[in-house]
């Protein structure tokens, strides 16, 4: 056995390359990693110890130990480095040769990495489960189901076979343990297995890499990185937990593009197919206007639903035609988008931006191909969706890549209509999987590494972030692949990493939790018959309030609370408790729907009611209409400000406040915002 060494912790190894025991030495807490039967299984095939030439390599100050293995049948060679760093053990496996190109895979057999043996520990995890391949109605199949499961580990039911997880800890209140990987997909695997003492009932948690694929195709994987870490109460709630574990990652993943945390992103749904024109461009520039007027300018980020072909759903995967209806003069078409596009930009300060679509292909398209669709096992093109109306096939990203033709449709695009800094993306997945007729399986690492990543690469090469709808069944870290989602709720391990939607519910709790523009914006309603004479109803006139509700209730508050870092997120069957580390505390009422948000004396939300201070503002709103005195942050204390009632025609002066109140008293109409500006000459 071998042993490392440093103030926070004792490790000891086996001969071979696994961790047999750790022992964090503040508090004695002793946890396991495998057991003496752990093996390395290469391609899917077991290997024993014998097999392999070890050498040992220990550091002089006994902080780390590399062990260099030698696989004597196929000349692998294998580099396993432990180390220790302050409160962590750090692994990198590292492929040092493999002469005859013949290793695919990797995988840990009976060898966890971490194993908690202590029943009353609790254990956090995001398991991940595959769908059924069969096409589910609506459209769908293979994809993956994230649930986040949460119980004491001597309370849960045993897992028959090893769980696939994106996250994962075990604590106990003092001590919080997990282990995290540059592994992208899939990247651990977890288990409850059975107490011996009490048949049926959890015993111990483990935690163990997922399957390493070194081979991607053509070019194979950077050292397999794990670090097993050891947390003590990080976020200042005196318990070491969950909450610690997901502030440790947050803290570690990239920034999201703050141009997504500084606007309001909506999307414009311009036309479909069967429904006809549903917002012209020039009805686009006129939701934008009156958006920017009853915000006060706040930037916008409007993406076009249906600027393409004959709308919504046609034309993909070829994006080099704009709607001809959509314009006043159809053969104008083209330069009444640019017109658009330079008339919000300068006069309202919206990027307008696209909706555009790169897994599903038409037939009736242009750039139709079937050497780059998905194939399913039998050899058949991916049918995705299979609907009265329409029928779509899946393209594989990789085959895209791979043939250029992506790149050549997104310069086609590019030349087509003006691009400034994002796109939204539909349904962008990793999980396009391909049977090829050579016996060869285009799976999720493919696809992501392979495919997708050199797609939004080419994007952002060329100043373009790439937002999409969602998690979208991907079982991937989503933490620097993409920095907006449309359709996502909060969490607090991605809090201000990735930012979305969330507001469609219309309800306390979205809002509460943070939330953006979740929701279709359309200028003209569907026909309506009345008296006997056809209509086009308004429905951007019919939806104001709510679209101003949308803002007000939950966008701002959003932006206010992407501003700082959440450190605590409890949650139960009735309540949200949110806290932020600059003392912003949230409480969530499942059951009644009712929100209160307090900053120490200041109230920022309170049911339906808002008082949002943003940068030299403060956005203030009643949804019911209230009359009330609202606490000034302290820094507002000692300036002079203005207050405006706010339309979508402008703003209107309603008062003028002197230096030195510690409150103000606002008496809000319903549904009619009021921005306090502070004086700044």
């Amino acid at each position: 056995m071998y042993r490392l060494n440093n103030e926070w912790l004792a490790v000891t190894l086996h001969e071979w390359p696994g961790v047999q025991e750790y022992m964090f030495k503040p508090s004695g807490t002793r946890m396991a990693g495998s057991g003496p039967d752990g093996r390395l299984s290469i391609n899917g095939t077991e290997t024993d110890w014998s097999e392999w030439d070890v050498d040992v390599l220990p550091s002089e100050g006994g902080t780390a130990i590399t062990y260099r293995l030698k696989q004597r049948r196929s000349k692998l060679r294998l580099e396993v480095e432990y180390r220790l760093d302050a409160q962590a053990l750090e692994v990198k496996v590292t492929v040092a040769d493999d002469p005859e190109a013949s290793l695919t895979k990797l995988d840990w057999a009976r060898m966890p990495l971490l194993t908690c043996d202590d029943p009353s520990f609790a254990y956090d995890r995001t398991e991940a489960r595959q769908k059924s391949w069969k096409l589910i109605p609506g459209g769908g199949r293979g994809l993956y189901d994230r649930k986040r499961v949460r119980d004491r580990i001597g309370d849960a039911v045993p897992d028959p076979v090893e769980m696939p997880t994106m996250h994962a800890c075990t604590f106990d209140g003092s001590l919080c343990c997990f282990v995290q990987t540059n592994y992208p997909v899939l990247p651990l695997l977890t288990r409850v297995s059975e107490d011996k003492r009490y048949p049926g009932r959890g015993g111990r948690f483990s935690i163990a890499p997922g399957t390493y694929q070194y081979r991607v195709r053509e070019r194979t994987m950077e050292p397999l990185e794990l670090a097993v870490v050891f947390l003590e109460d990080i976020n200042g709630d005196g318990t070491a937990d969950d909450c610690d574990y997901h502030l440790w990652l947050n803290r570690r993943f990239p920034d999201a593009d703050p141009l997504y945390k500084k606007a309001i992103w909506y999307q414009v749904f311009n036309a479909e197919k069967d429904r006809g024109v549903l917002t012209t461009f020039k009805e686009t520039l006129e939701i934008i206007r009156q958006i920017h007027n009853v915000t006060g300018g706040v930037r916008q980020i409007a993406y076009l639903i249906g600027w393409q072909f004959d709308g919504h759903d046609t034309g993909y995967p070829s994006l080099n035609r704009v709607n001809p209806k959509l314009a006043e003069n159809p053969d104008r078409a083209d330069e009444e988008l640019r017109e658009l596009v330079r008339r919000a930009k300068e006069e309202y300060d919206c990027i307008v931006s696209y909706h555009i679509n790169l897994d599903d292909a038409y037939v009736d398209a242009p750039d139709w191909d079937p050497a780059i669709l998905s194939r399913d096992p039998d050899g058949s093109d991916r049918v995705w969706l299979d609907t009265a109306k329409q029928r779509a096939y899946h393209i594989n990203h990789t085959k895209d890549v791979e043939s250029g033709q992506v790149f050549r449709r997104i310069d086609d695009f590019l030349r087509t209509v003006p691009v400034e800094r994002t796109v939204q993306v539909d349904a962008f997945r990793n999980t396009n999987t391909s049977w090829e007729p050579d016996g060869s399986i285009i799976g999720p690492m493919e696809e992501l590494v392979c495919g997708m990543k050199p797609i939004l690469a080419y994007f952002r090469e060329r100043g373009i972030d790439v937002s999409t709808e969602g998690l979208n069944g991907m079982p991937i870290e989503d933490s620097g692949v993409f920095s907006a989602y449309w359709h996502y709720s909060p969490s607090m391990l991605y809090h201000g990493k990735i930012v979305g939607g969330g507001s469609v519910d219309m309800n306390a709790v979205a809002w509460g939790k943070g939330a953006s523009f979740d929701s279709d914006v359309l200028y003209r309603g569907e026909p309506t018959r009345h008296l006997g004479e056809q209509f086009l109803a308004n429905d951007f006139e019919s939806k104001w309030d709510q679209i101003v509700d949308i803002i007000y209730l939950g966008s701002m508050l959003y932006q206010f609370y992407l501003e700082r870092e959440m450190a605590e997120w409890r949650e139960d069957e009735r309540r949200i408790f949110i806290r932020y580390s600059d003392g912003v505390k949230v409480d969530i009422d499942k059951v009644t729907e009712r929100l209160a948000v307090r900053w120490g004396q200041v109230t920022i939300a309170s049911d339906g009611d808002r008082f949002v201070p943003n940068g030299n503002r403060i956005y203030a709103y009643s949804r019911a209409g209230a009359d009330r005195e609202w606490t000034l942050p302290v820094d507002w204390r000692s300036a002079e400000f203005a207050a405006y009632r706010m339309s979508g025609n402008g703003r209107e002066g309603i008062g003028e406040y002197p230096a030195g109140a510690e409150s103000v008293r606002l008496r809000l109409e319903p549904g009619v915002p009021v921005i306090l500006e502070k004086r700044t000459d």
